[in-house]
C-alpha cells in the first residue's frame, strides 16, 4: 500500500478541487548502499508529473499466504470474481490457490445454544467457502421439524446466522448467531419445533 494514504489521499482531494489528478506511482529510492537493490517507495505525485522512472503502484496489498490473488480477495473469500495472474512469459497460473483450498475445510467450533428452553453444547462446523460461506451449520441432525407439506417429522440440522443483535447462541470463539427456527426434512422446508428425542 502507498506509504502516508491518508496524507496523499487529502492531496488527492485538494487537487480535484483545483482540476487536477493525483496517482499512486512507486519511485526508486536511490539512498541504498547497493544499487542494484535499490528501495522502492511510494508517493502520490500528479499524474501528469509521472515519468518513465515510475511504476505505476497496485492500490492493493497481496495475499500474505498464496502468490495468486490480493489480500482482499482471500479475505473477503471472493475467489469466483478474480482474474487468474499469469507468468512473467504470459502462461496462465494453474497452481491451486491455498487460501481457497484451506477455505474449503469447515473450522471446527463448540456451539452453546439455547432452543425451546433447554441449553445444549453442540459440534458445528464454520463455512468460510461455497454456499454456506459465513455461516454455522451444527453437526448431525439434533433437532425435531415439521415439514410444511404435513408429512412426518424428522430429524432435522440447523444453520445459524451471525448475528450481534440477536445472541441466541455462542460458539468457542466468542462469536454470537442468531438461531434460525427453519430448516429441512429430506431437502422439504421445515420449522424446527424442539430438540429430537429418539423415542426407541
Amino acid at each position: 500500500m502507498p506509504k502516508n494514504q491518508s496524507t496523499a489521499s487529502k492531496k488527492a482531494r485538494a487537487a480535484a478541487r483545483e482540476g487536477e489528478k493525483f496517482t499512486a506511482a512507486r519511485r526508486l529510492n536511490e539512498t541504498t548502499s547497493e544499487p542494484d537493490e535499490a528501495v522502492r517507495t511510494y508517493s502520490y505525485i500528479p499524474t501528469n508529473e509521472a515519468g518513465d522512472e515510475h511504476v505505476w503502484a497496485r492500490l492493493s496489498e497481496d495475499c500474505p499466504g498464496c502468490p495468486c490473488h490480493a489480500a482482499r480477495v482471500c479475505a473477503d473469500g471472493l475467489w469466483h470474481q478474480a482474474f487468474r495472474p499469469s507468468y512473467a512469459d504470459g502462461t496462465a497460473y494453474t497452481d491451486p490457490c491455498p487460501c481457497e483450498g484451506a477455505a474449503k475445510v469447515p473450522e471446527p467450533r463448540k456451539l452453546t445454544i439455547t432452543f425451546k428452553g433447554i441449553t445444549r453444547t453442540l459440534d458445528a462446523e464454520y463455512h468460510r467457502h461455497g454456499s454456506l460461506r459465513g455461516k454455522l451449520a451444527v453437526v448431525g441432525y439434533p433437532f425435531r421439524a415439521e415439514p410444511d407439506d404435513g408429512s412426518a417429522a424428522n430429524r432435522c440440522g440447523m444453520v445459524l446466522t451471525r448475528s450481534k443483535v440477536f445472541r441466541t447462541a455462542r460458539d468457542d470463539h466468542g462469536d454470537t448467531w442468531w438461531v434460525r427456527p427453519r430448516g429441512s426434512v429430506g431437502g422439504r422446508p421445515a420449522a424446527i419445533t424442539g430438540w429430537w428425542v429418539d423415542e426407541s
